[in-house]
This record gives C-alpha cells, structure tokens and sequence, in this order.
C-alpha cells in the first residue's frame, strides 16, 4: 500500500457497454438492421470516475475485475482515462458485466448479463467489516480488511451506491470524515426495501434519477420526493433528465434546468457525467447551484454523443460554459 491521497475514492462495479446509436426504428423480431452509430466503452460507475478525472479530479476506483477479455478493456480504459489502479482487485477467473444499449429517439433499451458473485468486493469489505477479519482475495493489490484502506490511503470524498447491505460499509466511510456522495441504482427490491434510507442517512449528498427516487418514497413527482429525502440526507438531488435536476436543500427547492444541446444523441451515462460534474463543483467549494450547474452541464454535453464520457468537458471547457 503506498498511502496515496486521493480527491475521490469511487466504489461499484463497471460495466462494458456496447452501444447501438442512430436507429431508424426498435429492432423488429426476425429482421436484422444496420445502424449509423456504435461505440463500445465502459459504464456505470466508470462514468462518473472518468468524468472526475476529465476535469483534473485524482480518482481512485475500487472494484473487482477478472483475466478476461472484457476486464482487459476496462483496465486499458482507465489507463486512458488517468483512474488509478491501485485498488483494482484482479480475480484469475473471468468476471464482468456487460450491457447492450439500444438508444432510439432520445429513449434506450438494455440487455445486460453479469458472472460477477452478488455484491463482489463490496460484499467481502461489508461480511469483514465488524469483525476486523483478514479480506482473503486473489489479488495481491489489496489484502486487509477495510479498516486498513481506509487508514492507508486518505480520500477528500467518496462516491458510492446507497444500498441495504452496505451499510457498515457506509458506515467505516463516514468514519474517514470524506464528503460521502451517494446514488441509487436501479434494483426494484432494493429500492423498496425500507433499510435503504438508513444508507441514505450515512450521505452528505445523494443523486438518484427520477424514477429511483419516486420509487423510493412512493411519492408522484420529483420535488415531492426530493423533498421526502431531503429528511434523510442534508442535500438531494434527484435527476429528471430533459428537465435538468430538482435539488433539495435545508427544505429549500433549486430547480438547474439542463444544458441546452443541438441534438440527443445517446443518454447512457448521463447521469453518472452529472454526478461527476457536481461533485467536482461541491469539491471546487461552489455554492449548490453553481455545482448544480456543473453536473448539469456534464450530463447534457454526456448525451450530445454515444457513450457517458466521449464528449464530458475539460475543466476548462466546463469553466467557460458555467
């Protein structure tokens, strides 16, 4: 361990996306159809972590990747993306997830498949979390329990999902004194599962999607719902894409409306560009809405071209827009 400092410290899991742009129409059974567009990259939390270090953010991803074909290409993906991979746990077995993305009209279809053991690197450090025992892993990158990361490398802040059975893991986080940003993710049963707010409590900031959010309260729009969360967690903002975001802050609503664009191209991704914009802004020491205004226009230039982070800004480009 070579007690690194990091500006964020980003935890999940990505994925390989291969994505199909430019349909004329949904595919149709039994017919094959050419496209105009295709792009094959790396998503999920990738985005978001990608996203940071476009805008000179250092960014450490800690994750779980295999020998395989698809885990060499992320690998090279954070080469090129300048994410540290000082805590990429490598498995001598395949282990990935990929997604096909279907994008049509502003709207996207997926066809996703994992082989990765449920909860991964996340569920080790959440199992070893109270017991302080020793994290067993095939990688020699990292071999002791969470604890000890934490203790070695120091982190200003720390993006993370909001999920029931992570929560001692959130726990040892708020223990590191970071700015703990959160998001959901889709799972329905996670979702609805009331233990989700105790992890929502663990965040300074969380950044769910729409309908993530209403599924969470049951509430039937946006600024109800934010305004729901806004009593778990001391700022929410939930994404309603074309529209821009709702923030919910000391009881307070912030509408930022989105970053006018020429053309919709492909959506995947952008709410992870978002949520890297914004927590570059937060980090910047930006007053809520100029942060607001920084994730927004990440997320509006992510959709401008397929993939989440083929057109996010520099920080210097995001400077001028903002």
């Amino acid at each position: 361990m070579h007690g690194s400092h990091f500006d964020v410290l980003v935890i999940g899991t990505p994925c390989v996306d291969i994505v199909f742009g430019d349909m004329p129409h949904w595919p149709a059974l039994g017919k094959e159809m050419y496209v105009g567009k295709f792009a094959v990259s790396v998503g999920s939390v990738f985005n978001t972590a990608a996203t940071l270090s476009r805008l000179g953010m250092r960014v450490a991803l800690l994750c779980e990747l295999g020998n395989d074909f698809f885990s060499r290409f992320i690998l090279e993906e954070m080469e090129k993306a300048g994410i540290s991979r000082e805590l990429v746990i490598i498995h001598n077995r395949p282990q990935f997830s990929v997604s096909v993305c279907l994008a049509h009209e502003g709207e996207r279809g997926f066809v996703s498949y994992s082989n990765r053991e449920e909860g991964g690197i996340i569920a080790q450090m959440v199992e070893t979390a109270e017991s302080d025992a020793e994290l067993q892993l095939e990688g020699d990158i990292l071999t002791q329990n969470p604890r000890q990361l934490l203790a070695n490398y120091t982190f200003d802040s720390i993006f993370a999902y909001a999920r029931p059975a992570a929560l001692p893991l959130l726990d040892m986080l708020v223990e590191s004194n970071s700015i703990i940003f959160l998001d959901a993710g889709w799972n329905p049963q996670e979702l609805t599962d009331p233990i989700i707010l105790n992890a929502i409590r663990r965040g300074h900031y969380f950044m769910p999607n729409q309908l993530e959010a209403t599924s969470i309260t049951g509430d039937e729009t946006p600024e109800q719902a934010a305004c729901t969360l806004s009593t778990f967690s001391p700022t929410v903002i939930v994404k309603v894409g074309e529209r821009g975001v709702i923030a919910c802050q000391h009881g307070e609503l912030i509408h930022s409306p989105a970053y006018p664009i020429a053309e919709v191209v492909d959506t995947t991704g952008a709410g992870d560009a978002f949520n890297g914009g914004f927590m570059y802004g937060i980090l910047k020491g930006y007053a809520l809405a100029d942060a607001l205004r920084c994730g927004t226009i990440c997320g509006s230039l992510s959709a401008t071209a397929l993939t989440g982070t083929a057109a996010v800004p520099t920080a210097d480009e995001l400077e001028r827009l903002r």
